[in-house]
């Protein structure tokens, strides 16, 4: 099958990666904005079948013109061009796969999401799959969601967290920080008591004993697809067990995130656009990014991050909590990333995070590939049947991405 992949950021280059040697993917189409970078992409880790172009991924004719008689696209781009890229696989006949919902301009992720749902009747009436959500969180937590949710008699509660531990001697940008931070200025979405609701940003802070060697850590609401997808699909998809609780935190060291806090207080991190004494606009999120020092070239990366001088790790963890037999249970998941060091002993200039959300997506992605899904419309993998769900996280161990499972039950 022929895949095209829009993006050969950080995301694209490991998707790339993956996907190049999967013998059921006979050709790659890797578009981006910046030629120069497809080419050094397809070059280093394109496996002699992936063919760099120029592409721009708000421009709709463009990728359905660049995704003619392929299978699948993935979109490996922020989220500001889901839905032009979504409406180009209608017109091209091609199976959809993002990373997240994400939030935009103009939209919060939960507004993203129903927006993106309004086209799910389109990819139904024409047989096509557009699967959403497919990282590591969102994407490999909401798998684990529904595995829990599926084997509880009840679930109550859903609480989903990610901890990281980042240190380079180098500036390096491991996540799109427009992303990151436009999402720590939105009020966190909560889903408790059976209703969504909006918290205070940095709110609910607690301090979450994780597994070895991670220990204590401090966590804060953070906004999230999860929160809008899982109460919504989950009884929808497996039945109704009671769930009244969703949240999803992020985590670290504590100077962190009150160093985080600051600068989102400061004001410099919105996306709502200011007027300047000349009278011009701008967003003070757009000078923040401008300000940042671009990361090493991938070569000079790769070698600071073989040398063990970067620290780049984390768990994240999907607590499903209600009942068996009548009785409290719990299962609680825990998904262990490898660091940046065993990273680039496989993909010189990847990352960690890279590694961590775009290897789930491309295990999904050669799952449809491979057409071991079969469903149409849109879907996010919560909904996906459970063969598919198990094999994907079967895949997920043999490529660096363990996951243990701890089952409480109360047996008296």
């Amino acid at each position: 099958m022929k895949v095209v992949i829009v993006g050969a950021g950080m995301q694209g280059h490991v998707l790339t990666w993956n996907l190049a040697q999967n013998p059921a993917v006979t050709e790659i189409v890797l578009g981006d904005y910046d030629e120069a970078r497809a080419r050094l992409v397809a070059g280093q880790v394109g496996g002699g079948k992936t063919r760099p172009i120029f592409l721009d991924a708000s421009d709709t004719a463009a990728v359905a013109a660049a995704a003619v008689g392929a299978g699948l696209v993935v979109n490996a781009v922020i989220p500001e061009f889901n839905m032009a890229i979504m409406r180009a696989c209608l017109q091209a006949g091609a199976a959809y796969q993002d990373m997240a919902s994400g939030q935009t301009r103009t939209k919060t992720i939960d507004e993203a999401f129903l927006e993106q749902l309004t086209l799910a009747k389109e990819f139904e009436q024409k047989g096509l799959l557009a699967l959403l959500s497919t990282g590591m969180d969102p994407g490999f937590t909401n798998t684990l969601a529904a595995n829990g949710y599926e084997d509880l008699d009840r679930c109550s509660e859903i609480r989903i967290k990610d901890y990281a531990i980042f240190d380079s001697p180098v500036p390096l940008q491991v996540w799109s920080q427009e992303t990151y931070y436009t999402d720590c200025a939105q009020p966190p979405l909560l889903y408790e008591d059976g209703e969504f609701k909006r918290v205070e940003i940095f709110g609910r802070r607690e301090r979450y004993s994780f597994p070895a060697p991670f220990g204590i850590g401090a966590v804060i609401c953070h906004d999230h697809e999860e929160v809008s997808t899982l109460p919504r699909l989950l009884p929808k998809a497996l039945g109704d067990k009671g769930l009244r609780y969703v949240d999803f935190k992020m985590g670290g060291p504590e100077e962190g995130i009150d160093a985080d806090l600051a600068l989102v207080g400061s004001g410099m991190t919105s996306k709502v656009p200011v007027t300047l004494k000349d009278g011009s606009q701008i967003r003070p999120i757009d000078v923040f990014v401008a300000t940042l020092p671009p990361n090493p070239p991938m070569d000079e990366l790769a070698k600071i991050a073989l040398s063990g001088a970067i620290t780049d790790t984390g768990v994240v963890t999907v607590d499903c909590i209600g009942e068996k037999n009548g009785k409290p249970a719990s299962i609680v998941y825990a998904i262990f990333p490898p660091d940046i060091k065993w990273v680039n002993e496989r993909i010189p200039g990847a990352t960690s995070v890279s590694y961590g959300t775009s290897t789930p997506a491309s295990i999904y992605a050669e799952l449809i590939v491979e057409d071991r899904i079969g469903a149409t419309g849109l879907v996010c993998p919560e909904e996906l049947p459970r063969a598919a769900r198990d094999a994907f996280v079967a895949e997920c161990g043999k490529r660096g991405l363990p996951v243990t499972r701890t089952e409480t039950w109360t047996v008296n």
